[in-house]
């Protein structure tokens, strides 16, 4: 009964118009300060490191920051990257140093020089591969290097047209890079994200063999910019693009049916800039990072206008919140189920069902990329009432208690679906309704 209703209203959904969303649709966010100037923003399990050009901090719950690396003239940092949980990967292009850096404040080791250095993944807590510049900014191509830590050899593993494009790697070991072109501006639309395999790469390694974008995957083309990657916990890719100052989302990157997404973030008109983007997982569980879900992984976005101002922006997923405005136990008369923060102008269903809660089951609804998140008091056959949401993402339901003696013991839960094709649910809630 529920699937049917479900595949039926999906129909409805699917046709109806279009709208523009924005961050706060589904997802909540907020904001920390950090010194001005700041750069190479990274999260961890102890604390937030950043670099200022002169000394690589790591603030630990609210102490003083601690410098773990110190340059004697300004430096530009490229990236910090995490070695497992005690150690990171700092570069910087200024002289090309590639540093393991502990955190425990043990003295940090220069490991390599890779001219020109942009940006780093980690294939593993030992190998590294780094987007450099190595032949000059005057070069026709970008290097990715491969990097051994535990040594500090170095090997081209691959070359790709262009300037230095950033890497990223999913949880099967495959890199994904975005090209970049040498003409400045650069032209619109020019990007294309690729993958490399994890066996090919270590192949290459073994071999000697160099890449090019023959023995790549294209994920997908016609991007303006890719800045910085980094994908959430289901397989959706964000991207910083530069070129139209936003933060973009490409779904399903890690299949063979990419899609780009609505623009997740616009910084146009802000005076500020998306720079560095790191997702943190939740631990394993049915959540994922969508709108209108649970709260589960944060994606964190450091902010910039790159003289005075940086910050930290934290942004997690937001359930729709389902109260009832009269306490329980619930007296005969009228009483509202009131539903908000759901979609935008909306459409949902009301679930009821008399029965006791029976804990969380997670369903997927085919055309949705959200999972469906009910309690298992559900899985019967419950009454569905329609609902819709005004432009605030409010709806209410308006009832009436003619009395029940004994209390009748009830639970009921919303559904909504956006104008975009996406699907959430709030919390069930109990509802004891007396006389």
């Amino acid at each position: 009964m529920l699937h049917t209703t479900l595949t039926t209203l999906l129909a409805t959904v699917l046709t109806t118009t279009l709208a523009a969303q924005n961050l706060t649709e589904g997802f909540s966010e907020t904001t920390t300060p950090l010194p001005g100037g700041t750069s190479n923003v990274l999260t961890t399990a102890t604390g937030t490191i950043y670099f200022d050009g002169f000394d690589l901090f790591h603030a630990v719950n609210g102490a003083p920051p601690q410098s773990l690396l110190t340059y004697a003239s300004y430096t530009f940092g490229s990236f910090t990257t995490p070695i497992g949980a005690t150690k990171v990967l700092f570069g910087e292009s200024s002289n090309g140093g590639i540093w393991s850096v502990p955190l425990n404040g043990q003295p940090p080791l220069q490991i390599a020089l890779v001219p020109f250095n942009y940006d780093a993944v980690m294939l593993d807590d030992d190998r590294a591969l780094v987007s450099a510049k190595t032949g000059g900014f005057a070069a026709p191509d970008n290097d990715v290097m491969f990097v051994d830590l535990l040594t500090g050899q170095t090997q081209l593993l691959a070359q790709f047209p262009g300037a230095s494009g950033p890497l990223t790697v999913d949880t099967a070991g495959n890199v994904y890079y975005a090209t970049s072109p040498s003409a400045w501006p650069a032209p619109a639309g020019t990007v294309s994200v690729l993958r490399l395999t994890s066996a090919v790469i270590d192949n290459a390694i073994a071999s000697g063999q160099i890449l090019t974008t023959a023995n790549a995957q294209v994920v997908i083309a016609g991007l303006d910019a890719a800045g910085d990657l980094a994908f959430d916990d289901d397989g959706d890719l964000f991207f910083v693009d530069w070129f139209s100052n936003q933060i973009g989302e490409i779904n399903d990157a890690t299949g063979n049916t990419a899609t780009l997404a609505p623009t997740f973030l616009d910084y146009n008109g802000s005076g500020l800039n998306g720079s560095v983007l790191q997702f943190l997982p939740a631990p394993p569980g049915a959540q994922v990072f969508e709108p209108f879900q649970p709260i589960g992984g944060t994606l964190r976005i450091h902010e910039t206008d790159y003289v005075t101002v940086s910050q930290l922006r934290s942004i997690t997923a937001h359930r729709p919140e389902l109260i009832s405005s009269v306490a329980n136990p619930i007296a005969a008369g009228p009483f509202d189920l009131t539903t908000s923060n759901g979609p935008e102008n909306g459409i949902g269903i009301q679930l009821f069902t008399i029965a006791p809660p029976a804990g969380p089951i997670t369903a997927t609804v085919p055309g949705f990329e959200q999972p469906l998140h009910l309690d298992g008091a559900f899985a019967g056959s419950p009454v569905l009432v329609p609902l819709s949401f005004d432009a605030n993402g409010l709806s209410t339901l308006s009832l009436s208690n003619p009395g029940f003696s004994p209390a009748l013991s009830a639970i009921t839960q919303t559904v909504c679906f956006t104008t975009t094709g996406g699907l959430g649910t709030s919390a069930p809630v109990v509802l004891q309704i007396g006389s």
